[in-house]
């Protein structure tokens, strides 16, 4: 009962700040004759009201048993749609990745790990190999991994034009 009461103080206080509080400040600004901040103070009066009433018919919401009880019988719902709806998304996406002839994200981030590592590999043979010092004053300076794996990513993900070497002709990755 109490708490009753404090929702009914609560919106009574709301009424009270937004019909006469703020009105009146607002057409004592108007004619200048205001304090200093008195719209501010009857505004804020009016919000700290109405989050007040909200915090206590939020509590009582939550303390009702059939609220509760409706929420938790429609939690199990809502679970089992989500799990069917994830099933068929799954197969859809799947027809249409083996439809299209697109590759799937894992199976893209196998190929990356693979090229990652054939590439460490490759650095490995060839800082095995005597006179490695003068291979990389032929090349110059060595590119760093991070946009040699920026590159790749881009060339995966179709973003950079390849030379084909085979036919001497520009093409699109």
């Amino acid at each position: 009962m109490a708490e009753r009461s404090q929702s009914t103080k609560d919106l009574l206080t709301l009424y009270k700040a937004i019909a006469i509080d703020l009105p009146i400040a607002i057409t004592k600004t108007s004619l200048g004759v205001a304090k200093d901040h008195e719209v501010e103070a009857a505004a804020w009066k009016a919000y700290d009201a109405w989050v007040n009433l909200a915090s206590h018919s939020t509590d009582a919401l939550y303390r009702n048993p059939f609220f509760g009880d409706t929420v938790g019988r429609g939690m199990y719902g809502t679970l089992q749609t989500q799990r069917l709806a994830g099933a068929v998304s799954e197969a859809v996406f799947a027809v249409m990745r083996s439809i299209t002839g697109l590759v799937g994200a894992s199976e893209l981030q196998a190929v990356r790990t693979e090229l990652h590592d054939l590439r460490q590999e490759l650095r490995n043979l060839i800082a095995a190999l005597p006179g490695r010092s003068a291979l990389a004053e032929q090349a110059g300076t060595e590119r760093d991994e991070a946009q040699e794996g920026e590159e790749s990513i881009n060339a995966l993900d179709g973003g950079r034009s390849q030379f084909d070497a085979a036919n001497g002709a520009v093409r699109t990755a």
